[in-house]
């Protein structure tokens, strides 16, 4: 397949569903601690009441993460497949993946989502890629899965 290039709009919902999981542990930290600082606030003195800037300096990234949620909304993707990688332009940030690292490609509603190695995570809209562009990102996912059971299998079989 010839290089390819799609650019789509990640909504709100979109984004929450990846961009909020890694947060999740800091969240619920962040909230427990506030209500343990609130509640010495009332029942100690009023100087435990500058604990709660302390979740603020600690998860900044969480706190600068629901600022551009909430106020930017949507961002801008941009995608190009080369016969070797896929560089991914959002947010002024450019990363480059290579393709021999896909672990998965999968459907899920109106989204498909890349799975790879380096830990990265690609939302796709359904409207913004073809079955043939799925198909070739596909090919790539099952290579990767070949090549770790090989690895695996390799020194089991050596051994016996």
């Amino acid at each position: 397949m010839t290089p390819f290039t799609m650019e789509y709009t990640l909504t709100r919902r979109q984004r929450l569903r990846v961009e909020l999981v890694p947060w999740l542990p800091a969240i619920a930290g962040t909230i427990g601690f506030s209500v343990g600082a609130a509640y010495l606030t009332y029942a100690a003195s009023a100087w435990f009441l500058m604990l709660l800037a302390l979740p603020v300096v600690m998860y900044r990234g969480l706190f600068l993460f629901a600022f551009d949620l909430i106020v930017g909304g949507g961002r801008a993707v941009a995608v190009h497949v080369t016969e070797e990688a896929m560089m991914v332009d959002s947010a002024g940030q450019r990363q480059r993946l290579p393709l021999e690292g896909i672990l998965q490609v999968f459907r899920s509603n109106d989204l498909w989502t890349v799975l790879h190695l380096d830990g990265t995570v690609l939302i796709i809209p359904a409207a913004a890629i073809t079955s043939e562009q799925v198909a070739f990102l596909r090919v790539f996912a099952h290579r990767t899965i070949r090549a770790a059971r090989a690895e695996v299998e390799a020194p089991l079989t050596s051994e016996s």
